[in-house]
């Protein structure tokens, strides 16, 4: 599928997101992603499988942490476009868990979400990044990350 994405440069400098956009968001398999604001520029993310569990995380040293309260922060990716970066492993050393806000535009046509775009449009698209040891593994290090598919929020 080829997407076209406008960008526009006002929300190239994003740092956070309306508070509308916190709370669950569902995928078309039912895995959940809750965002929760926090103090200073942070975001709590967890996720959790179809029946609502927390997965489970694999870190160095055979040490294990669940998909609860993960630290995200707005950061750019390699493009220069604004996610939100969930540290999905050991903290500063990855794999992390990265969500684009995107909006809708018609047919496999998205945008950079606005804080003024409808929230039944915003779609999070997620994508893993790479951690510093995670190159010889086939699912990046975070097996519970996949399929990557949209999520959609649960509007009341």
């Amino acid at each position: 599928m080829n997407l076209h994405m406008e960008i526009f440069n006002s929300t190239k400098k994003r740092k956070s997101i309306p508070k509308s956009w916190c709370g669950q968001w569902t995928d078309k398999n039912g895995k959940h992603l809750i965002i929760r604001s926090t103090l200073h520029d942070f975001y709590s993310v967890t996720i959790l499988d179809k029946k609502g569990n927390p997965y489970e995380i694999k870190l160095l040293g055979d040490e294990k942490k669940e998909t609860k309260k993960l630290t995200g922060k707005f950061t750019k990716d390699t493009n220069g476009n604004p996610i939100l970066q969930v540290e999905a492993g050991s903290n500063e050393i990855g794999p992390t868990y990265d969500l684009y806000f995107l909006t809708t535009m018609g047919e496999d046509k998205l945008k950079l979400s606005r804080n003024a775009d409808a929230l039944e449009k915003i779609i999070i698209k997620p994508n893993v990044g790479m951690g510093l040891y995670d190159d010889w593994e086939d699912d990046l290090g975070v097996p519970w990350a996949f399929p990557l598919d949209d999520f959609k929020k649960e509007v009341d």
